[in-house]
């Protein structure tokens, strides 16, 4: 089934759960393993390509949410306490203000930095007018946005075992496989 039921998530919401959580753990890699490299050919070849795909991730994540808002709400299991369903409504809602503005402030900092982003050959994203100041601003956001996505991605993974191995219900299993 594409959509949501009321206790299972679709094939859509799945695929684009999954496609985007590997995408972003892959560019917090290449971005922490591309700050630390020498300069050089390759370290701006990388910058490219996560660039780029920070661009791609970013269209899926804007899909993600025009479907999360057309689509049926998955109810949380029955029994669970009211304290639990507020940080996990709080948790995803910190998930998608990261995933904004990791992209869009990466994206901002290169365009105020006076360059261009290439998207795979398909379009490219023209930079600003280069501005020093904003460049900087949008660069402290990106490097220091990250630990906090990081913070609430291991709390999101850690909530997903906790209601897998501890309470054993079956908020993981949702997200794997159709109900």
């Amino acid at each position: 089934m594409l959509k949501n039921t009321e206790n299972s998530y679709g094939l859509i919401a799945r695929i684009l759960h999954w496609v985007i959580s590997f995408s972003i753990i892959g560019l917090i890699c290449v971005g922490f393993f591309m700050s630390s490299m020498e300069s050089s050919p390759e370290k701006f070849e990388l910058y490219g390509m996560h660039k780029a795909f920070g661009v791609i991730v970013l269209s899926l994540i804007v899909f993600r949410i025009i479907w999360r808002l057309c689509d049926k709400v998955v109810l949380p299991p029955s029994g669970l306490p009211q304290m639990i369903r507020l940080a996990a409504k709080s948790g995803h809602f910190l998930l998608y203000v990261f995933m904004l503005i990791m992209p869009i402030s990466g994206i901002m900092m290169s365009r105020f930095g006076g360059h261009d982003i290439p998207v795979f050959g398909l379009f490219v994203i023209p930079a600003f007018e280069k501005n020093g100041e904003l460049a900087t601003i949008f660069h402290t956001i990106h490097v220091t946005a990250i630990w906090g996505f990081i913070a609430v991605i291991i709390m999101h993974i850690g909530a997903a075992f906790y209601h897998h191995f501890i309470r054993k219900d079956n908020v993981l299993m949702r997200m794997i496989k159709q109900l």
